[in-house]
């Protein structure tokens, strides 16, 4: 059973997560069962110069709401952004120079790293256990296993999607991250690391497409 989480705005900075229930979904041996939580981030931005502060928090088949991680963004882009998961540090590290792939150590000890590849229509659904959609994405968003404790494994255990449906002014853009049973028990970790991974690019090609527009002025 792979979870999809349907994100419900562009910016994950301030979405709801919202899980896609599959009705004949049960318990398995990872312990997820057919109502696992949702997550929402909410962000805060100060006007006197101090970081602005994403905050994350999960909804359990309970109702409860509890703080899973927070995300203290710079006021200088070319500072450090702070992560926390849980009571964890989490740094992200860059896997070159140029790229754009960062990995991290997440709450089970092993190494992640989150990847993007454009212009792909699907994601390569290597050893899901769930098939992921086709769909006319022009964004892929991939966390593979670096270290695990299956040294040969190259599953991929997240994946985010942005599809679009419709035609012109009807046009629809839906937005999803799907995780493997793979990644059942590092929720929280993917989910912070998400947020903060796909807000950086995001704000990477917003850049990027304002120094376009102004270089052709």
């Amino acid at each position: 059973m792979t979870l999809r989480f349907l994100i419900t705005k562009k910016d994950p900075r301030r979405a709801d997560f919202i899980l896609v229930r599959d009705p004949n979904a049960h318990a398995d041996s990872h312990g997820i069962t057919a109502n696992p939580p949702a997550y929402t981030s909410d962000t805060t931005h100060y006007s006197n110069g101090n970081r602005a502060t994403t905050t994350i928090t999960r909804t359990d088949p309970t109702g409860d709401r509890f703080q899973v991680g927070v995300i203290e963004w710079p006021v200088r882009p070319n500072n450090s952004v702070q992560l926390v998961v849980g009571t964890r540090d989490v740094q992200m590290v860059k896997s070159g120079l140029y790229t754009s792939p960062e990995h991290f150590i997440a709450a089970d000890g092993y190494v992640y790293e989150w990847q993007i590849q454009d212009g792909r229509p699907q994601v390569r659904s290597t050893r899901f256990s769930a098939k992921v959609p086709h769909t006319n994405s022009n964004t892929v968003l991939k966390l593979v296993p670096l270290r695990t404790h299956k040294p040969t494994s190259n599953a991929y255990v997240a994946t985010f999607l942005q599809s679009r449906s419709g035609f012109w002014l009807r046009r629809k853009r839906t937005s999803s991250l799907f995780i493997s049973p793979e990644g059942f028990h590092i929720l929280d970790d993917i989910i912070v690391t998400f947020i903060y991974f796909e807000s950086k690019w995001q704000d990477r090609e917003n850049t990027k497409s304002h120094s376009s527009l102004s270089g052709a002025l």
